[in-house]
């Protein structure tokens, strides 16, 4: 699931710099649909970082009470949160004011934090969490994740990873639901979600 989720994060990190490369701003209709990628993209981004400073890392801390170079470890994913939040706030503000420039270099600094974060955390983080935490505390975490997430969020959220994800991944997802949430998926939130122009 976490690589599914970074996935997705990365596909919209590339349709943003495309959008503002291509200057879509200056056409409604592709204004119109930047916008909506766009808030979709920075919801799910921000509430990816939510669940892990709030349920996942604390969740792995309790495993490493006398280890310092893993807790520092923790600490910079959480730093790295921290950094990129003001990033997804210059992007939001230079959409918001149809500003090119700024909007330009925003994107740019914002898609170069994003993709270092996911690499840094894929590359230190993942292998941190496969060896500390059982597949009891990825059924706490993902518990935690569902009831905040909520059936409204679900309804985005799962259209959103598998939107152009890969084949293999998303049929390992789509098998982990159960048979009433995958038929939801598939016949209704999918297809409900794709009725949405984003990005272009």
């Amino acid at each position: 699931m976490m690589f599914v989720i970074h996935d997705a994060l990365r596909r919209d990190a590339t349709q943003l710099a495309r959008a503002v490369e291509h200057r879509d701003l200056e056409d409604p209709r592709r204004r119109q649909a930047l916008l909506a990628g766009w808030d979709v993209f920075k919801r799910q981004l921000q509430r990816h970082h939510e669940g892990e400073d709030r349920d996942l890392w604390p969740l792995v801390r309790t495993y490493l009470p006398a280890r310092d170079q893993e807790n520092a470890l923790l600490t910079e994913m959480e730093r790295e949160h921290d950094r990129i939040d003001p990033l997804i706030t210059a992007v939001d503000t230079a959409l918001r004011n149809s500003d090119p420039g700024w909007l330009a270099e925003a994107t740019v600094a914002f898609r170069e934090e994003l993709l270092a974060h996911l690499q840094h955390e894929e590359r230190d983080a993942v292998p941190l969490m496969d060896s500390v935490l059982s597949p009891q505390d990825w059924k706490a975490f993902s518990r935690a994740q569902r009831k905040a997430t909520g059936f409204r969020g679900a309804k985005e959220f799962f259209p959103y990873i598998l939107d152009q994800a890969d084949p293999e991944r998303a049929a390992r997802i789509s098998k982990r639901l159960p048979p009433p949430l995958r038929i939801l998926v598939g016949r209704v939130w999918q297809p409900r979600y794709a009725e949405t122009a984003r990005w272009n």
